[in-house]
């Protein structure tokens, strides 16, 4: 995939952060009105709050995204990672990761956590594979949540 690059958001994405992330969200679960918030509106719930929706471009085509959240002072949450069908298994997951944590770290932020499912075992290796945490989960932000990792930064 000679022409994959990541790239921050872009309005010209904002529809594919919706298409990508509904397409996995709801091959085993609803959407949740929490998603509704983030997906429907980007700018101004992720955006304009200091935080950051990532995208994998392949031949110009959004393949793969992530958000970077941000919550209290020094905490960002990693939400909405996903990876079109297709593209799966190809390490396009770890690298807007450690996109994340990059831009965790440019923001001196002291830690970034997420909430899962733990029928989500890949994810949850990649997770593991970052140095992720579980931690008590301390959040009803999903339904479908039932894990909470953090990364110390």
């Amino acid at each position: 995939m000679d022409n994959l690059f990541i790239t921050g958001y872009n309005k010209i994405y904002a529809s594919a952060f919706y298409t990508l992330n509904k397409a996995w969200i709801t091959e085993q679960w609803n959407l949740e009105n929490s998603d509704l918030k983030d997906l429907l509106d980007p700018e101004n719930a992720i955006i304009k709050k200091g935080g950051e929706i990532f995208f994998a471009i392949n031949k110009k085509t959004p393949i793969g995204t992530v958000a970077m959240i941000p919550h209290q002072s020094g905490f960002y949450e990693l939400a909405k990672m996903t990876i079109e069908k297709n593209y799966r298994g190809l390490g396009i997951a770890n690298l807007l990761l450690e996109k994340c944590i990059f831009f965790a770290k440019e923001k001196k932020a002291k830690e970034i956590f997420l909430i899962s499912n733990r029928s989500l075992t890949i994810a949850r290796n990649l997770y593991d594979k970052y140095g992720f945490k579980e931690v008590q989960l301390n959040s009803q932000k999903y339904e479908r949540g039932d894990v909470k990792m953090c990364l110390k930064l």
